[in-house]
């Protein structure tokens, strides 16, 4: 569950950034948040390689090993008839795809567990392409269901093969709905999948348009800061203190949903977790100040 506090330490984190290149373009800002985004991003990367290439495919292997050999039994029992070569055409290239998936299974787990960097390029690529073979695996095996209506005469031919066919298409649905879940209930096995997916794309937008929104203020929230300042230049202010300090004055000034206690005591915490011994209580004593000023008892 995405939490206000990942919200507010993503974009502390990157106003810090922003701060030391402040004509930053955006194809910078971007790769900003591509570092910001990488721990959250890899660890959904990770859930679902794990996902994909564990318990949503463990019956993959024996399902495939059934379908290819009544694949080959049925393509047996058309050999004699023309008309059906289209038909055996579609099931030798559904036969290659499916080899062609089983691999990209095989090298997914090998990316997830054998890859000592843990480099999440890689693993994104190796789940990229089984996700890409997999939609392309069930639009196949639709156009052969659908062939086959047209050769009613192989009924009994077609059963075993559209049984097998159908529970090769149950995998291949868990894994779309994982990558597609469209408001659909998960399995529960997916359900944490999902989440992560969804947490780290909530965090990307929220603390986006959080950060950007105080540095489109930057000069109103640092005239703020600056007026509150005693004994104290507006030059010493470090760089995660500034950020840290327009992120509470910004909460201040303009989220008067939130408690100014509360504001102060969370920007608190950020001096603690991010900036040095003495920082708790500066910014405790400027946005106190701001306090007084913005939001008079």
């Amino acid at each position: 569950m995405l939490s206000r506090n990942q919200i507010r330490q993503a974009a502390i984190q990157y106003l810090y950034a922003a701060s030391q290149a402040p004509e930053t373009e955006q194809e910078q800002d971007e790769g900003i948040w591509d570092i910001l985004m990488e721990p959250f991003r890899g660890d959904y990367c990770k859930l679902k390689a794990k996902a994909v290439s564990g318990h949503l495919t463990r019956d993959y292997p024996d399902k495939l090993r059934l379908f290819v050999t009544r694949a080959r039994e049925t393509a047996d029992k058309l050999h004699h008839d023309p008309l059906t070569l289209p038909v055996r055409d579609q099931l030798q290239d559904l036969l290659v795809k499916e080899g062609e998936f089983n691999a990209s299974l095989l090298q997914l787990k090998k990316a997830l567990h054998e890859d000592p960097s843990n480099d999440r390029g890689t693993l994104s690529a190796a789940c990229d392409a089984a996700q890409e073979l997999n939609t392309t695996l069930m639009q196949m095996r639709r156009r052969l269901l659908d062939a086959l209506k047209d050769f009613p005469a192989y009924g009994s031919v077609w059963g075993p093969l559209i049984s097998s066919c159908n529970k090769l298409q149950e995998i291949n649905d868990r894994i779309n709905c994982l990558i597609h879940p469209d408001g659909r209930p998960s399995l529960a096995e997916m359900k944490k999948v999902v989440e992560a997916g969804q947490d780290a794309d909530g965090l990307y937008r929220e603390a986006k348009t959080l950060g950007e929104e105080i540095l489109r203020r930057r000069d109103e929230l640092d005239a703020a800061i600056n007026a509150t300042l005693e004994n104290y230049t507006p030059e010493r202010v470090s760089a995660i203190d500034r950020a840290i300090l327009r992120l509470g004055a910004y909460e201040l000034l303009h989220r008067k949903d939130l408690p100014a206690p509360i504001v102060i005591s969370e920007a608190i915490r950020l001096a603690e977790r991010f900036s040095s011994a003495e920082s708790p209580r500066f910014i405790n004593g400027v946005l106190a100040g701001i306090s007084k000023t913005e939001r008079p008892a």
